[in-house]
């Protein structure tokens, strides 16, 4: 197993891939956003500034970076001038607050962790930060793996304070690729994003996929727009059958793949040209399948995907010691071992008190927290409810004895505190009082 790397080395190895590239490839492209064209170059220079001003200040922040990410070249400079110091860039959507989360962070970086990425994800019901530390970003083993070439272009169209399209983008700009980011998903602005600057890597999820690929869009203008595509890769979920079917009747099986993958660990790329199900781990990859006492258990039979890192890419959480040392980790997704290989299928994703909306994870308890600690509120149940576009959505039940409270109140209050995929989209309410349970239905939130 690779030694970890300390936060010197990491750091070292980031600059100097970034100064490479602005020496070598000045006016290449590095960020193409709704603004325009960022090169390497503008891109190192504005980012070295910065990084110069963090130095400046060492008793801030005590090593973090908060960053609320945006799909824009003005984040990713930020997250290259935060590594470049040295610091931990801790990436937070626009209404999280950061105090607590900050704090966890700083704390683990007292303890002697040095993360290079902070970012909040599902682990154990809730929503708590997750360090990764050890393999440089900068190292181009798991670009290289998920087919990302230095000079292609990679389209993004997906929250950037998210792990996985996050670290795909950051990968591929450390790889000398151009990364594409569509200011919001839409399937129009989707493809014009992928026909006009000739991405020739993309990631989705299936929900988004099934925008994209509906029966209201001809083939040819999917294919035209795709032309200059050699690889769609989607994650966060199974892809349906149905849908599978479709994006290979378009684009051809070998230029679609599915990743399986957590922020706690790297998973497998099931290309669509390979027979059978599943997929092999990436390289210095390891996963296994156990039961309820973490046993690896037979062949063919399903369990608990568990999966570790040979490469010295480690994540955890920050409740959890730093060892320095890769140890097997789990989100609870269900799967199975294909035959004699090391080829690993995903049959569930289902975990109790998660759902996953619009491709995006989200705990059923920050949600329900969140609305218990509105003032005229009782108590809140929260369902997961399918949906056709978004694949399923959360739904909350509010037991209240306020006689003005109303739907449009807690939409308010959910907005200001909750991201788009975590708020209800549908509420009920219900007056509670001591003589009268009267039940209100009112309207659906909007994503």
């Amino acid at each position: 197993m690779s030694p970890q790397l300390s936060s010197a080395q990491w750091r070292a190895d980031i600059v100097g891939k970034l100064h490479r590239t602005a020496r070598q490839r000045p006016d290449h492209p590095a960020v193409i956003d709704r603004h325009g064209t960022t090169s390497f170059r503008s891109l190192y220079l504005a980012a070295a500034r910065q990084a110069q001003d963090l130095e400046g200040h060492p008793e801030h922040s005590a090593g973090v970076a908060v960053l609320r990410a945006a799909p824009s070249a003005a984040f990713f400079i930020q997250v290259c001038a935060a590594l470049m110091a040295g610091r931990t860039p801790l990436l937070l959507p626009a209404r999280v607050p950061e105090a607590k989360v900050l704090h966890d962070v700083q704390t683990a970086r007292r303890a002697g962790c040095r993360p290079w990425k902070a970012v909040l994800a599902v682990s154990g019901h809730r929503q708590v930060p997750v360090l990764t530390h050890g393999e440089s970003p900068a190292a181009p083993r798991k670009a290289r793996a998920l087919g990302m070439r230095a000079g292609g272009r990679a389209l993004f169209a997906a929250p950037m304070h998210l792990n996985g399209p996050f670290e795909f983008a950051l990968r591929q700009l450390l790889l000398g690729g151009c990364i594409i980011l569509a200011p919001r998903f839409t399937p129009e602005q989707w493809l014009h994003y992928a026909g006009a600057y000739k991405a020739d890597w993309a990631f989705l999820v299936p929900s988004q996929i099934q925008q994209v690929w509906n029966d209201s869009t001809p083939p040819r203008e999917l294919r035209t727009a795709c032309s200059s595509l050699r690889l769609l890769l989607h994650s966060s979920a199974p892809c349906p059958p149905p849908l599978r079917q479709r994006l290979a009747d378009v684009l051809g099986a070998e230029r679609v793949a599915e990743y399986y993958g957590t922020t706690l660990y790297d998973g497998t790329l099931s290309p669509y040209a390979s027979p059978g199900p599943g997929g092999p781990p990436l390289p210095d990859s390891e996963l296994r399948v156990v039961d309820a006492s973490r046993w690896p258990i037979a062949t063919g039979a399903q369990g608990v995907i568990e999966g570790r890192s040979r490469a010295g890419l480690i994540s955890h959480r920050t409740d959890q010691p730093c060892t320095g040392r890769s140890e097997w980790q789990s989100v609870g997704d269900i799967g199975r071992r294909i035959g004699d290989t090391d080829r690993i299928e995903v049959t569930d994703v289902a975990v109790p008190g998660r759902a996953i909306v619009a491709g995006i994870k989200v705990a059923l308890a920050e949600t329900h927290d969140t609305l218990i600690a509105h003032p005229a509120v009782r108590t809140c149940e929260i369902r997961i409810s399918p949906h056709g576009r978004f694949g399923s959505v959360l739904s909350a039940v509010v037991h209240t004895e306020d006689p003005t409270l109303t739907s449009s109140d807690l939409r308010t209050w959910c907005a200001r505190r909750l991201t788009p995929p975590q708020r209800p989209h549908a509420i009920e309410l219900r007056r509670d009082t001591a003589h009268d349970h009267t039940t209100l239905r009112e309207g659906h939130a909007r994503l």
